[in-house]
Parts: structure tokens; C-alpha cells; sequence
């Protein structure tokens, strides 16, 4: 049988200066870097193309799922043989209440229970309180034994994996739920799940601690080792980068951030007497994923070759050097207005964390940023996890992105960058330092003003808010206040109050190995957390103050601005006016004219276009039937050099206090149409929240403080 030649061997191979020489001919003259290259928040310079040969230049071009510093994963089956735990949040407000919450969940596919703790836990996993679309201290409230034998009843404990946002309060939580599993008489070792104790990232979002962050660390300390002694599957400690990614920050200071909290942590365990192969294990690392698509996968990737490196520098073995990652839908690039379109932005954001490989995840409901989220959102959210498990298969294929050249290339970046800023804050002292200097604040603040005046100047987008705004819509009600109360249970156990305080007496006197099995002898016998909490920490030590970090959310500027027009048409019946005239036929200027519409539409305005003006007459009829204060003259350049300062004129002289805009850059003839009349243009360059402000201000829809 005749052998076939390989295809499209009759073509000549092509290389990169051949592409290169092609696209300089079509740019026809533009910058080739201005153009074709991006630069991103972290400092990457993209180029606009790859070829095989970038992975000849990459250190961990070769690895292996399981094997080489894990930037593939830390186990050689990936999803095939476990897969991510689905992980959903949700409110509560009493035991009773998450209970059937936590059952439906169960019954639609969730795999793990992830708690947050009212008061326990940094603010930026919580979904928003009313109105205000930030994030907010929300969760379930847990007092004593009772409540969380309400909350878990019915639910078999080695079935699921449970997790805890207890923040400073692991010791206390963990006490609690060690006493509800003797109660169920279940095998420690066969619990999974984690405590996330993180008295850090507390410091970072509430500028302050409850006790001394030493004594913070005895207590995180005392609760790793017992459970690497007594449940193995449950880890102690915490790492989540929530607060600095609500702060602004970007992936490569995230990550940065994240190993030197973690090598804070490992310093603290080594020195309150734990080996590093068993203090390693019990970090748990909690990341936000972002919009960024190509970013987030690079970055949880480089996260597990990073975090290696450090755990190999204490002296780990390749066993502790595997990290557990979990991650959660950021709030940073959520909106209130046009809020179906977060459905979207979660969608790929857990995408993007699905193909980095994690261990479990959150997906924010689409409304979280807007109200408690309701049935539906929660269903929606959990359900978009389901699908990417059970429908896209990618729990059959092992690490999706590994190989490709973007990625790879992309993923050594993220981890030069990322180290690098690891570094510096080592060089200050640590985490801890940083953080009380204000370097890691200052640092993320930077960043984040970068992005929020890229949105501002439309030279990054969000859709929705600043491109393609839904104008007419009306803003998600909040659900309906619940008037729930806290049922009374009865007590943990029918002793009398005398063994209840011997037991609270011996937790207080333990030395720290005892600690723990006191607490939870006297949790059993119907001693609260508060209780707890008075005998073993110091009241009068208190830690110092530091800056807190912003919970920022990109849109909001711009929803202050969307508010402002919602109260003005709910008040005069009309949302503030633009009128859009025509200078000449319209499609000889489209561009030009859907570009001023939207330029508009994201400050909240009502823009009115008029028919094709022929003459100043025309304008004026238009102008006096739109009632406009504010009127954009739109057409094209030569239009505007031979007619412009006639209809500038004209419209001057019968509307004096008209504010009149050109839609483009006026260029040399900019002095001559201000004279006529021009008050203002706009162009690609023209900040655009600033002249929605201004103009906003300018109608009275906003005061000059607002």
C-alpha cells in the first residue's frame, strides 16, 4: 500500500517574522507594541502570539501530574480519582435554619459544607448586607454544643467534608465540633475537612485582632497539633487571600502575599514544637479567582510549585510540600446593576479554577453583591459546579492546560513575579511587619488605583457598567426581612451546673497538649464559646493596629453614579436627558454615535437621538423636544469643520445654558468652536466617570459632595 505524504507538506513552513512582517502590514503603520502587545495589573507583558519553542525556555516544561514541584498537581490521577469538592456558602441566620438549607444542598450535589461564622471570619467571604453591595460580616451564629448538634442533625459526618471559617476562633469551633463527633461516636480519622484558623487575613481586613497575635498562634498551634495527632484529615490552619484581593490586589501580589502567611505560619507551628511534615499538611489555602481567565489558572498552578519551594526550604519532604487549594468567585468585579451577568463572570472564573486543578470550591451566587442570596441563586451556583464536573468531563482529563504554550509561559511569569514579591516582604520582616508598616497596603492600593482608573477611562471594561449598560433596568429587591429567632435548646448534657464549671476549671488550668480534649470535656458538658473564650485568653492583651485594607468592588463609583439617576427619575419621572443630534447622515458616522450613546448610557443618562439636522432650525426643534440640559453634537470631522460653529451658534443664542458637547476630538479647530459655543468634548481619551460626574453635577442629579 502506497504511503501517504504527511498534509500539507506542499506548503512552506511559516515562522514568527514571517507573522510579525504580515501584521505590520495590516496595522498599516501603527506602533507594533502599542498595538499587539497588553500589559497586564501584575506587570506581564503579553506578547501577542506563542510558539512551541517558548517551552525549550521554561524550567518545568517536562513535569508530570504528581511529580516535579507539583505545578500540574499533587496527585498523578487529578480529578479521576477525586474529585473537587463542591463547596457552596450560604446564609443562615439560625441552626434550624441551615440545617434544611444544608440538606437541600446535600440532596442537589454538594459535596462539602462550608460554614461561615458570624463574627469569626474575615469579611470578605460573606455575602453583602442590603443595599450597600460590599461584602459583610454575615453567618451562623454558634453558642454552645446545642446549636451545632441543630445545624448537623441528621447529617453523617464521615459522608461529607466540613469547613469552617472560624478566622481567629478555631479553637473554640474546633472544641464544639470535636465534642458533637464523640457525640456521634465517629472516627476522627475519617473526618475531612478544615478550621482555616487565620488571625492574619482578620488583621488585614479589620485592621485589629481580639488578642495577641502570639497567643493567636498558641491557640492555631494547639488546635494543628492535636489534629495531626487525632484527625489527620482536618486541618487547623488557614490561608485566605480574600481581604487582599478585595483590596485591589493583584494575582502576582495575592500569591505573594499567600506564601509569606504561609511561611509565617510553618514558623509558628516549628516553634511551638511541630515537625514540618506534620505542620505543613494542616495549612489549607483559600484563593479568589478573578476575571482574568488565563491569569487565575497560572496562578493557582504557580501556587503549588511555590508553595513547594518553601515547604522544601524548611527542610519538608516532597510529601509536605503538596499544597490543598481551595477557591472561592471573587466580589471585586461583581456588580449590583445588571446582576445576571455575574452568573457569566462566576461561570468562567470557576472554569478557569476547575482547569488550574483545586481542591474544592465556591461559587459565589450571582446576587450576592445585592442582597442575602435567595433558592434560586444558590441552586444556580451550585449547579454551575455540577455542570463542569458532570457534563464538560473535565474531572477525565488530567491538568487541561498543561502544555500550552500561553499557559506555561504565563504560569513561569506568574511565579517570578510572585516570589519576588515574596521576597520583599520577607525583607521587611515578614508578613506580620508588612502588614503593620503598611507596606502590603500600600502596595495593593497602588494596583487597585491603577485598575479603578483603567475602568474609569474604559480601557479595561466591565459589561454592564462601563460598556453596554442595561439603563432601563430595575435593580434586584431584596428579599424580605426573616423575623427568625433562635430556638432554645435544651442542654448538652443533664448534669448539673457544678460538673460544668470543674470542667471549665480544668480547660483553663490544661497545659497547652491538653488543652483541647479540656475544652471539648467542658464543651460536652454545656459550656458555651463565650465561656471558653474568658478563661483561656488574656483580656487585657490586645494587638496592635494596623491599616485596614479597603473592601473595594470596581463598580462602585459607578453605582453611585446609577443610583443617582434611579432616585432622579423615580422623583421627576425621568431619567436625566442627553440629546444626541445628528450632524449629517447617520451612517456616515455610526461609530462615532453608538460610541456617545454608551459613552452616556454608563452614567445612568437617557440619551435622546434626534433625526438627521440639515440645518439649525432643525436643532432647535430637536433640543426644545427632548427638554435636554445637555446637548452632543455627533457627525463627522468634516462635518463638523464646515458646520460646526453655525449650529454651535445658533444653539448658543436661544439656549444659553445649554451645555454643549462634540463628540470627538475638535483637534486644531478647538479655540474656534469654543468660541462658538463648545463647552466640552469627548474622545477615546476623555475620562469617562469623571464627565458623567461632572455632567451629572452639572443637571443637579448630584451635588458637588456626592
Amino acid at each position: 500500500m502506497e504511503r501517504r505524504a504527511p498534509l500539507l507538506t506542499e506548503f512552506a513552513p511559516s515562522n514568527a517574522q514571517d507573522w510579525r512582517e504580515a501584521a505590520l502590514k495590516l496595522l498599516k503603520g501603527k506602533s507594533f507594541a502599542k498595538t499587539m502587545l497588553g500589559t497586564t495589573a501584575e506587570g506581564i507583558t503579553l506578547p501577542p502570539i506563542f510558539q512551541r519553542d517558548v517551552l525549550e525556555k521554561l524550567p518545568a516544561s517536562d513535569t508530570l501530574p504528581g511529580f516535579d514541584g507539583y505545578l500540574r498537581g499533587t496527585t498523578a490521577a487529578g480529578y479521576t480519582d477525586t474529585k473537587w469538592e463542591v463547596a457552596q456558602e450560604f446564609s443562615a441566620d439560625t441552626p434550624e435554619e441551615f440545617n434544611q438549607i444544608a440538606h437541600l444542598a446535600l440532596m442537589g450535589g454538594q459535596t462539602a459544607l462550608n460554614l461561615r461564622i458570624n463574627g469569626a471570619s474575615p469579611r470578605s467571604e460573606h455575602p453583602a448586607g442590603e443595599g450597600n453591595g460590599q461584602a459583610q460580616a454575615a453567618g451562623l451564629s454558634l453558642t454552645d454544643l446545642t446549636d451545632l448538634q441543630a445545624a448537623f442533625a441528621e447529617i453523617i459526618p464521615g459522608a461529607i467534608s466540613f469547613h469552617f471559617q472560624a478566622g481567629c476562633e478555631g479553637l473554640y469551633l474546633a472544641s464544639l465540633f470535636f465534642a458533637w463527633l464523640h457525640e456521634q461516636d465517629t472516627q476522627l480519622t475519617a473526618v475531612k475537612g478544615s478550621f482555616n484558623m487565620d488571625p492574619l487575613a482578620v488583621k488585614a481586613a479589620s485592621g485589629t485582632l481580639p488578642n495577641d497575635l502570639a497567643d493567636l498562634l498558641d491557640e492555631q498551634a494547639v488546635l494543628a497539633h492535636y489534629c495531626a495527632t487525632h484527625a489527620p484529615k482536618l486541618k487547623a490552619v488557614g490561608i485566605s487571600t480574600l481581604p487582599y484581593h478585595q483590596a485591589g490586589a493583584s494575582a502576582v501580589q495575592e500569591l505573594g502575599i499567600a506564601l509569606a502567611t504561609g511561611a509565617c505560619y510553618l514558623r509558628a507551628l516549628l516553634a511551638r514544637g511541630m515537625t514540618i511534615e506534620d505542620a505543613s499538611p494542616q495549612l489549607r489555602f483559600s484563593f479568589a479567582i478573578g476575571p482574568n481567565f488565563f491569569m487565575e489558572i497560572a496562578k493557582l498552578r504557580a501556587a503549588r510549585l511555590l508553595w513547594a519551594q518553601v515547604v522544601a526550604a524548611f527542610g519538608g519532604s516532597p510529601t509536605a510540600q503538596k499544597i490543598t487549594l481551595h477557591a472561592r468567585t471573587g466580589l471585586y468585579n461583581k456588580t449590583r446593576y445588571d446582576p445576571y451577568v455575574n452568573m457569566l463572570r462566576t461561570t468562567t472564573e470557576a472554569l478557569s479554577a476547575a482547569i488550574a486543578g483545586i481542591d474544592s470550591l465556591t461559587i459565589g451566587p450571582f446576587d450576592e453583591v445585592c442582597r442575602a442570596a435567595d433558592t434560586f441563586s444558590q441552586r444556580i451556583a451550585r449547579n454551575a459546579q455540577l455542570i463542569l464536573q458532570e457534563e464538560c468531563d473535565l474531572t477525565h482529563v488530567l491538568d487541561p492546560a498543561g502544555g500550552s504554550w500561553a499557559v506555561e509561559w504565563l504560569s513561569n511569569e506568574v511565579c517570578e513575579g510572585a516570589w519576588k514579591f515574596f521576597q520583599e516582604i520577607e525583607a521587611v520582616g515578614g508578613i506580620e511587619r508588612a502588614l503593620k508598616s503598611g507596606f502590603v497596603q500600600s502596595q495593593v492600593a497602588a494596583t487597585a488605583a491603577s485598575e479603578e482608573q483603567k475602568l474609569k477611562t474604559r480601557r479595561r471594561s466591565l459589561v454592564g457598567t462601563n460598556v453596554y449598560p442595561n439603563v432601563t433596568e430595575t435593580p434586584l429587591q431584596a428579599a424580605q426581612a426573616k423575623t427568625t429567632t433562635k430556638q432554645e435548646h435544651p442542654a448538652a448534657q443533664s448534669q448539673p451546673d457544678r460538673y460544668r464549671q470543674q470542667a471549665l476549671e480544668s480547660a483553663q488550668r490544661s497545659e497547652p497538649a491538653n488543652r483541647l480534649p479540656a475544652m471539648i470535656t467542658a464543651v460536652s458538658a454545656g459550656a458555651s464559646i463565650s465561656e471558653l473564650s474568658k478563661i483561656i485568653r488574656t483580656p487585657s492583651k490586645t494587638d496592635v493596629d494596623s491599616e485596614v485594607l479597603p473592601n473595594r468592588r470596581l463598580a462602585t463609583d459607578y453605582e453611585a453614579l446609577r443610583d443617582a439617576t434611579h432616585q432622579f427619575a423615580k422623583t421627576t419621572g425621568q431619567r436625566p436627558i442627553i440629546c444626541l443630534m445628528h450632524l449629517g447622515p447617520v451612517r456616515r458616522h455610526r461609530a462615532r454615535a453608538e460610541f456617545t450613546k454608551a459613552f452616556f448610557e454608563a452614567g445612568g443618562f437617557a440619551v435622546i437621538c434626534s433625526e438627521e439636522l440639515k440645518r439649525p432650525a432643525e436643532a432647535m426643534r430637536a433640543l426644545d423636544a427632548s427638554k435636554a440640559g445637555i446637548a452632543v453634537v455627533c457627525g463627522t470631522d468634516a462635518a463638523y469643520a464646515a458646520h460646526f460653529t453655525d449650529y454651535a451658534t445658533a444653539i448658543k443664542e436661544k439656549f444659553p445654558d445649554l451645555c454643549l458637547v462634540l463628540a470627538g476630538s475638535p483637534g486644531d479647530h478647538e479655540d474656534a468652536y469654543r468660541s462658538a459655543g463648545m463647552d466640552a468634548f469627548i474622545s477615546v481619551h476623555t475620562d469617562n466617570y469623571a464627565t458623567n460626574r461632572t455632567f451629572l453635577q452639572t443637571l443637579g442629579v448630584l451635588q458637588g459632595n456626592d
